[in-house]
């Protein structure tokens, strides 16, 4: 009675561990499956990637030779038809669509990015006309000054900053100053405008975002300030956390940021 007792037992134990058993594999074929799903979705995906990197790549090689082209076409008949001011714009748009689209080093000097932000202002005042005015103030040596190295489009976001957020509504306009100063190890930038300001705690909200490298989600913020974050974050990436970028502002008197990083005549990092 006893070995039949514990043969029916065993019986149980042993169908018990059979059903853990096919559970376990039937989980273990679902993962797999899965598994096999994901990497076929994954092979998909890298395979579309790559079709899609290489049309951009092939898009990179045609587009910009198309627009220039297209630019000294119109530089050209605007020449023959001396209208001066639309061979100028022209002009100040191939140079800086080129600026911009060039693949070379992300370290330029600030001579190039000044040549650059002259462009956009350029094309900014044919919109604008009068109403804005544009000055660069050397406060040292402005061939020292011109020789430093700045990661690439760190200027002209600030610049266009202060147009839109600043001067853009404000019906006189206004002017935007560019103060550069260079001490024994510094660069230090500072773009100015006269224009509208913020009040106390649209600053804080600004000097939070670029701070802590926080995505711009505002539609009507968003406009250049996902710019600012990253010529924020790309400083110091650079050049450590002592350096990068800085606002302050006061509300109908205007708004100044500040760029600092050491001060170097040579092609050190890239980011």
């Amino acid at each position: 009675m006893k070995n039949m007792l514990f043969a029916y037992i065993t019986m149980i134990l042993l169908g018990v561990i059979v059903i853990i058993l096919l559970s376990i594999i039937s989980k273990y074929r679902a993962k797999l499956k899965n598994l096999d799903e994901e990497l076929k979705e994954q092979k998909y995906r890298y395979e579309y990637d790559m079709h899609k990197a290489e049309i951009l790549s092939l898009q990179s090689q045609i587009n910009p030779h198309f627009l220039y082209n297209t630019l000294e076409v119109i530089r050209s008949e605007a020449l023959i038809n001396k209208d001066i001011q639309a061979a100028q714009i022209s002009e100040a748009l191939a140079n800086y669509f080129r600026y911009n689209i060039s693949r070379r080093s992300d370290i330029v000097s600030l001579g190039e990015e000044l040549d650059n932000v002259g462009n956009y202002i350029k094309i900014q005042q044919m919109r604008f006309g009068e109403r804005i005015k544009y000055i660069v103030q050397f406060h040292s040596d402005e061939n020292e000054a011109r020789r430093a190295q700045i990661p690439k489009l760190s200027l002209q976001p600030l610049v266009e900053n202060s147009i839109y957020h600043g001067l853009e509504k404000i019906a006189k306009g206004g002017t935007v100053t560019v103060h550069i100063t260079v001490t024994a190890d510094r660069l230090i930038i500072q773009v100015a405008d006269d224009g509208k300001g913020m009040d106390d705690e649209t600053l804080e909200k600004l000097r939070h975002h670029i701070s802590e490298n926080i995505k711009i989600e505002k539609e009507k913020d968003k406009r250049g300030g996902i710019a600012l974050v990253n010529v924020n974050k790309r400083i110091k990436m650079l050049y450590g956390d002592e350096y990068g970028l800085w606002f302050n502002s006061k509300e109908n008197f205007g708004t100044e940021a500040t760029i600092t990083m050491p001060y170097s005549t040579g092609n050190s990092k890239s980011i």
